[in-house]
């Protein structure tokens, strides 16, 4: 329904915290042995899970324990309006040493973590609000739907073909609409769906998705390209409003691969002064 109806996964967003509510209200409503309240709150978590559970499907697989890093890769929206620690965040890039950072939000307040970024990161693709940062050369870029040259006035996302010691990735970053713009949001995921279908080497799709793993149109791409997602239930917004830290509840910000590629291990990094923790995964190849 979600699919027809796209301002539904605003709801959907919310499904988990929707579940533990009413849990906790089916436990009020047993104590009080209230037959209404109890068959009403069972039936919306039934309702509930029916919809949450089917969009579960699409984890990747673990690689094996001794498989060796093909490549690491992290996204980070740095929240160009509101960070103020740049210096912290770019510390944390030379920390961890990535080989590709797909960044959103970068603005020009934030013009000395663009310089080193640039000299770190030579090759590149896009820029500071969407941008593809590359330790391997890039062979190939473009805007995420190449029949559109509006995608140029609104990037939804970008791609690179990357070289790793001989062999080609698709690197593609995203930054979709916020599900309050329900139209344009799905917009955004039938361009990386559409996009998807064309691509036939190894491909890693990383940023900012604004929407959970359990969403219907997260889920839509996953089901029909082949691609799984590393991250399921590791929260990495709200983590802060305005000054205020917050307890980040939704995995929003996630990396998907193709089957040709596993998971080695996926973390959240720490706070960075942007309302989104940076997601950092090693990954290895399936041969």
């Amino acid at each position: 329904m979600a699919e027809e109806h796209p301002a539904l996964d605003i709801v959907n967003n919310g499904l988990p915290l929707l579940a533990i509510g009413l849990k906790v209200l089916l436990l009020v409503s047993l104590a009080l042995r209230n037959r209404m309240l109890i068959i009403a709150t069972v039936s919306l978590l039934a309702i509930g899970l029916a919809v949450l559970i089917p969009n579960l499907a699409g984890a990747a697989s673990s690689a094996p324990e001794n498989a060796e890093r093909f490549l690491r890769v992290a996204t980070f929206n740095v929240w160009d309006k509101g960070n103020i620690r740049a210096k912290e965040v770019e510390s944390f890039f030379a920390e961890i040493n990535a080989d590709v950072i797909v960044s959103e939000e970068v603005g020009s307040r934030h013009e000395k973590l663009l310089v080193h970024l640039r000299r770190a990161y030579p090759q590149q693709a896009g820029e500071g609000g969407l941008g593809i940062l590359s330790k391997h050369q890039v062979v190939d870029k473009g805007w995420l739907d190449r029949s559109h040259e509006l995608c140029r006035l609104s990037p939804t996302g970008k791609w690179a073909r990357v070289d790793v010691d001989g062999r080609k990735i698709d690197i593609v970053g995203v930054h979709m609409r916020r599900p309050f713009f329900p139209n344009l949001q799905k917009s955004g995921f039938d361009k990386l769906r559409r996009f998807m279908t064309t691509v036939t080497e190894p491909v890693i799709v990383a940023g900012d998705f604004n929407a959970a793993p359990w969403t219907q149109k997260l889920h839509a791409p996953l089901s029909t390209t082949g691609v799984k997602r590393l991250n399921t239930v590791k929260p990495s917004w709200p983590a802060q409003w305005r000054n205020l830290e917050l307890l980040p509840i939704l995995p929003i910000d996630n990396i998907l691969v193709s089957k040709h590629l596993s998971k080695i291990d996926l973390r959240v990094g720490p706070r960075l002064g942007s309302d989104h923790l940076p997601v950092i995964a090693d990954i290895a190849l399936v041969e």
